[in-house]
């Protein structure tokens, strides 16, 4: 039996279509971060813009399944809703999904059910009305469409008068591109896509750069420099940072130890965070990346053999490039060739490679440890001798289940725990003058507070997304021959630091001099000096931290735990 839209009125669907698509402004009218006239014009524009659209030809379903775009942005929108509250798509999330590889896509969805549900409930019955309509030629009236569109219009226009009125809360210009929905989502959606054939050309336009990097003085014994990038920590969850979980009895232990407790990200997206990690980009500099090689090309100058191990799938960003700079170069998550997914691997399993490398390398080495460490799924990220926090099984994504995320977060912390006390071990073994740095590439929101924000990756971050733990490890070789760097790094523990002091301060470590080394980003070097801390937003733009959209409750955890500038 065929049904057919004879008896449902084409203005009754036009209003219908331009309903559902106007949700995410209607949501965003009352959370805009912008004075009343910022909201108006924020919702005045799409009704207006839509209406015009739709009432444009007679054909309203053809105009509809037309906007489709449009549809399946709202669709993705409303599921970051889900997870991030009042932000708008950022570019950094386009960018997230084509660096993201099908299992953690996977590992994602199948716990974001209900706003999955939500947005086909909502979604799917118009595209059927649409079609529909469309093949039984139900249009709407040219009469009909003659007031409408002169209402469109005039809509259009007070949108255009409110926005001279807008301003925004934390005092920064209102502009359509960045304020206006849907037009900030398809600006973003431009802007990742400009980048991604930026960050492919990479190849091309670093191809001749150099560090002109040297080693100074006679080092005649041998030198291990380990850099381990964390993924998804948060410090507000480690023991060593006063949790009240003893998440890392094993690194309490280790002497030589120095963890820096004021410690936060440039960015909260890993494919942007590591890329600096990696590089001698910071957030003032980082449209300079496009033309710098990796933190690897300085100590291959400087003829360290260098070697990279990987828990990472490999993406197509930077930190691809960057890593396989290495003259050694091994991921242990791959694709399996039958079913597509990505292999799952626990990050101690990198421990024996590094130490087979070190045994079979016997000079000078720079190593990279790249981490899976806190990535979610949280409880696939260690074995079950590690299932001391229960219950950790995750059946769903939502506050309601908290409790069970947090655990499996712990458990994961824990793991993280093992694998660098288990790292550290091993280097002491070595007898070398080692020194190792890990940092986290950003942290994770786990339902902390009444905003109800999961994940990281969020247009604007949240302190807990901020906050991450970073330590420096060194051996009693390493101590021996450099008291004075020693001296001058626990002098410099306790101020505020980024991800901006690795480049500088490895290269220092390991007595390397380059015109890119910046004494003041180097905590070794008695100038060290981070006054600012920057960090680079969405439109890879540098903003004091404290200068972005923070809340309420962010300025109440960066109180409440002393963080500086």
């Amino acid at each position: 039996m065929r049904f057919h839209l004879k008896n449902i009125q084409a203005q009754y669907l036009l209003a219908y279509y331009l309903l559902v698509s106007l949700i995410p402004s209607l949501y965003f009218l009352f959370t805009h971060p912008s004075n009343i006239f910022g909201k108006l014009c924020a919702i005045t524009f799409p009704i207006g813009l839509v209406l015009l659209i739709l009432s444009a030809l007679k054909n309203t379903g053809k105009w509809y399944l037309i906007l489709f775009p449009l549809t399946f942005i709202n669709a993705f929108q409303i599921v970051l809703f889900y997870l991030f509250g009042d932000d708008v798509i950022a570019s950094d999330m386009f960018l997230n999904v084509v660096t993201t590889n099908t299992s953690e896509i996977n590992e994602l969805l199948g716990s974001l059910l209900p706003s999955i549900a939500l947005v086909v409930g909502l979604y799917i019955p118009p595209i059927i009305f649409a079609i529909l309509q469309w093949k039984q030629k139900n249009f709407l009236s040219f009469s009909l469409r003659k007031k409408l569109i002169p209402i469109a219009a005039i809509i259009l226009i007070f949108s255009f008068g409110f926005s001279l009125l807008a301003k925004k809360n934390n005092g920064s210009k209102f502009q359509y591109y960045t304020d206006v929905y849907p037009i900030n989502a398809f600006y973003n959606l431009k802007y990742a896509y400009d980048k991604f054939n930026k960050v492919k050309n990479y190849p091309v336009s670093s191809l001749n750069f150099k560090y002109q990097a040297t080693r100074k003085g006679e080092n005649k014994d041998r030198q291990i420099i380990v850099l381990i990038v964390g993924e998804t920590s948060r410090a507000d969850n480690w023991g060593l940072y006063g949790y009240s979980r003893n998440t890392t009895p094993l690194l309490e232990k280790q002497s030589n130890l120095i963890a820096f407790p004021d410690a936060i990200t440039q960015a909260n997206a890993t494919h942007k965070s590591v890329s600096m990690i990696l590089s001698s980009n910071d957030a003032n500099n980082y449209n300079e990346i496009y033309q710098r090689k990796g933190i690897v090309e300085a100590f291959k100058e400087a003829d360290f053999k260098t070697i990279c191990i990987s828990n990472q799938a490999e993406n197509g960003s930077f930190i691809e490039y960057f890593t396989k700079e290495a003259d050694l170069y091994k991921t242990l998550r791959v694709t399996n060739t039958k079913t597509r997914v990505v292999e799952n691997h626990f990050d101690n399993e990198l421990v024996p490679l590094m130490e087979k490398e070190i045994k079979e390398n016997p000079g000078n080495l720079f190593i990279i440890i790249h981490s899976y460490g806190s990535h979610f799924k949280y409880m696939e990220r260690y074995p079950k001798a590690f299932q001391k926090f229960t219950p950790d099984l995750i059946t769903n994504v939502d506050h309601f289940q908290k409790q069970r995320l947090v655990n499996a977060y712990d458990n994961s912390i824990l793991y993280t725990d093992y694998f660098l006390s288990n790292t550290i071990d091993t280097l002491k073994k070595t007898k070398a003058s080692t020194l190792m740095m890990y940092t986290s590439d950003h942290g994770e929101d786990l339902f902390d507070d009444k905003r109800g924000k999961f994940l990281h990756s969020s247009p604007t971050p949240t302190y807990y997304q901020l906050k991450i733990p970073m330590l420096l490890w060194y051996s009693d070789q390493y101590q021996q021959q450099h008291s004075d760097k020693i001296k001058n790094i626990h002098q410099h523990q306790s101020l505020p630091v980024n991800t901006s002091i690795i480049f500088s301060t490895l290269l220092e470590a390991a007595d390397i001099s380059s015109p890119y080394l910046q004494p003041h980003l180097s905590i070794i070097n008695p100038k060290f000096s981070l006054k600012e801390r920057m960090y680079l937003n969405d439109h890879d733009q540098a903003v004091w931290y404290q200068k972005l959209n923070l809340k309420p409750q962010d300025f109440e955890m960066i109180k409440k735990n002393k963080i500086g500038n």
